[in-house]
């Protein structure tokens, strides 16, 4: 694009400032075009991974001529599960890639503003390059939350409104990028963490979760009473339309989790919805402590750990104690008795 001229006394009048101001429009709407045209595709894309691959009516008709059983209530509740979680997926990638295109279309729109009015933007490039291996040591930690990032999307480890453990942090996850992922903690601090800095990272809320209730006994209750008050508790809350919906499967008592001397430890395992454990968990506790309570069930108490020399409070720890006097090193002579000696000389000579 030739940039117009300087010498003349009005821009305006100079033909070329039209024809840059022209060049400048057209590259502009082609860019906005083009920006239209790539959210459109990425929109689109991004609803068909929402919609997955559901038979339609015709092809579900056509499988049932053949003899096909209907699905069973697990495989209902897994498909459920699946469409749900692509939700979360279509949503990150479609954001994650509009904010990548708007990025682009700005940077084209710079360069070719710069060109227009005659900044060498092939020389800028040139020292770019020139200076890219200064640059790239600076850049090599940016470049890694790049790259951890796309993988991250392409592996779907997480997505928008999901729970993670990264290590320094956990909380809900508000937003994903290429270069960090924002985090909301239970109380309200807000975590940035870099793609790259991540080195493992666990989901509590990928398809599905486990609600685990654990209670000790004491050790001489009879084991059956204390599974039948777990199930009753479990069963108490499920009489809250909510609690019912968020649970998946049929409660599971495994057994004996742990031994101590004074105790037995039995757990309670559930399937439930994604990120509802912690409503089911409470809402059974609850309902366990009043039928403890009116089944006369004892709890299994704390093991006792022996203290010697527990502090009084109020005492000062660096008060000497009073204890026995330390016998002397000095030896004691015994003192005679005066009448024990002889009697003193006279002096007389008798």
């Amino acid at each position: 694009m030739i940039p117009f001229s300087a010498s003349t006394a009005d821009p305006k009048d100079d033909p070329t400032f039209w024809e840059t101001v022209g060049g400048i429009g057209i590259a502009l709407i082609a860019i906005l075009v083009t920006w239209v045209l790539l959210r459109f595709v990425i929109v689109w894309v991004t609803r068909g991974i929402e919609r997955g691959t559901d038979l339609t009516k015709r092809q579900a008709a056509k499988l049932a001529q053949y003899g096909k059983t209907p699905p069973t209530l697990q495989e209902e509740q897994d498909a459920r599960l699946e469409r749900e979680r692509r939700h979360k997926r279509a949503r990150t990638i479609r954001s994650v890639l509009i904010s990548l295109i708007t990025v682009l279309a700005i940077a084209t729109f710079l360069f070719v503003l710069l060109s227009a009015f005659g900044v060498p933007v092939a020389a800028l490039l040139a020292s770019a390059g020139v200076l890219s291996v200064a640059i790239g040591f600076g850049a090599q930690s940016l470049v890694k939350d790049l790259i951890s990032g796309a993988f991250m999307l392409m592996e779907d480890q997480y997505g928008v409104g999901d729970i993670i453990d990264v290590g320094e942090a956990t909380g809900t996850v508000e937003e994903v990028g290429l270069r960090c992922v924002r985090l909301r903690a239970l109380d309200g601090t807000v975590w940035y963490v870099p793609n790259g800095q991540i080195v493992r990272v666990g989901n509590m809320t990928r398809t599905w979760s486990r609600v685990l209730v654990e209670q000790r006994f004491a050790y001489d209750t009879d084991l059956d009473v204390a599974r039948e008050a777990l199930l009753d508790a479990v069963a108490e809350a499920r009489k809250d339309p909510a609690i019912d919906a968020a649970i998946l499967g049929e409660p599971e008592v495994p057994g004996i989790e742990a031994i101590a001397y004074n105790s037995v430890t039995v757990r309670v395992l559930i399937q439930v919805n994604p990120a509802t454990q912690w409503t089911v968990q409470r809402e059974i506790r609850r309902h366990l402590r009043r039928i403890l309570a009116e089944r006369d069930i004892e709890v299994g108490a704390p093991e006792t750990v022996p203290v010697i020399g527990v502090h009084v409070p109020g005492t000062a720890v660096d008060k000497k104690k009073p204890g026995p006097k330390k016998k002397s090193d000095k030896v004691e002579v015994p003192q005679t008795p005066s009448d024990a000696l002889p009697p003193a000389d006279s002096g007389d000579g008798e």
